[in-house]
Order: structure tokens, then C-alpha cells, then sequence
């Protein structure tokens, strides 16, 4: 299954649940109990309470992930502007690889391999070395350096995290059936049936 996520893995993902795009670049926070016009005072100051306690929670997290760098602030006029960083993007992305890879564990095998090839340069050899980490800590199989093997479908949240990164253009996912597997193959993946 893998290890729990973090505090800062979790709060990453509550704020982008919260602004649903990654892409969009400044979000203002509003709470969700703006304005209650309710008549009875008990359901006005409920309300008033929920709300102050949601704003609390919240600014708590986001002055969590402003410490560890993934956020910044701005104000801009009356409104505080929330800006994730890159670290905050690239993270998120591979915190929804990772977490795609657990659902599809969980649904069982397709009868298929997925082989993962990728020659990145030189030049991005931290790239390179980041990819075989991130493969291996996801259940992949090295078959050789730059060639890795799982049954599980990788996509589409790799293609996201390697497009980030900019090196999409380096790798190729391959479908292959397993009519004819190789014996070694089902070796390296024995907890697969």
C-alpha cells in the first residue's frame, strides 16, 4: 500500500481540492459562510462560529505550506491572493501519480503490461535519476536502466508529471497483452495474478 501521507502531502492536496486548477496561478480564499442571513440568532451565531472555526483551520494550513515554501502570499486591494510555487505544482502532481498507482493495485490485474521507456539526455541526468525513483517507488519493475515494466496503467497522471518536467518527449508508455509472457517476467511480479 505505501506510507501515509504526510501533513504537507494532505494539506496539498485539501488546496487543490479546494481551487480545483493547478494551473490557476492566483486564487483568492473566501470562506464558505460568507454571509448567513438567517432570521433565528442561534443558526446566525452557529454559523458565525463555523465559519470563523473553518477560516482558523484554514489560514492554519496555509501558513503550514507558506513555512515549507509550497505557497505564497499576496494582497492585493482587500483580498489575500494564495500563489503555488513550482515545488507546490510538482508536488501535487506526483502526489496524484502516486496515489493513482495505489487505486489501480487495489482494482487488480488487466492481463496487460505497461513497458515505460525513456532516454533522457545527459544534460537532465537528475530527470533521469528522479524517473527510475519515482517508478520504483510505484511498483515498477526495472527490466533494464531506461526500460520498466508494471501491470498497472500508469496514465494519465505520468504524462502529467513528466510534461511538467519537460521531458514527455523522452519517453514512451507501450502497451503489450500477456497471451505469450515470459516466465521471468511473472517472476518479477509474483504478488500479480
Amino acid at each position: 500500500m505505501g506510507p501515509k501521507l504526510t501533513k504537507v502531502q494532505t494539506t496539498l492536496l485539501e488546496l487543490l481540492a479546494a481551487y480545483k486548477d493547478i494551473d490557476d496561478a492566483l486564487a483568492s480564499y473566501r470562506p464558505l459562510y460568507l454571509s448567513l442571513k438567517y432570521k433565528p440568532t442561534y443558526f446566525i451565531k452557529k454559523g458565525h462560529r463555523r465559519a470563523k472555526k473553518e477560516q482558523t483551520q484554514f489560514r492554519k494550513h496555509l501558513d503550514y505550506l507558506k513555512s515549507r515554501h509550497y505557497i505564497e502570499m499576496k494582497k492585493e486591494g482587500e483580498e489575500q491572493l494564495v500563489r503555488l510555487t513550482t515545488k507546490a505544482k510538482y508536488e501535487i502532481l506526483r502526489l496524484q501519480f502516486v496515489l493513482h498507482m495505489r487505486t489501480q493495485r487495489k482494482r487488480g490485474w488487466d492481463r496487460k503490461w505497461r513497458l515505460v521507456l525513456f532516454d533522457v539526455p545527459e544534460i537532465q541526468k537528475k530527470y533521469r535519476d528522479f524517473l527510475r525513483k519515482l517508478m520504483r517507488a510505484n511498483g515498477f519493475r526495472m527490466w533494464q536502466l531506461s526500460v520498466w515494466v508494471s501491470p498497472y496503467n500508469p496514465e494519465p497522471h505520468l504524462s502529467n508529471v513528466l510534461r511538467y518536467l519537460r521531458i514527455e518527449k523522452h519517453y514512451e508508455l507501450i502497451e503489450v497483452d500477456c497471451a505469450k509472457c515470459s516466465p521471468r517476467l511473472l517472476q518479477k511480479f509474483a504478488e500479480v495474478k
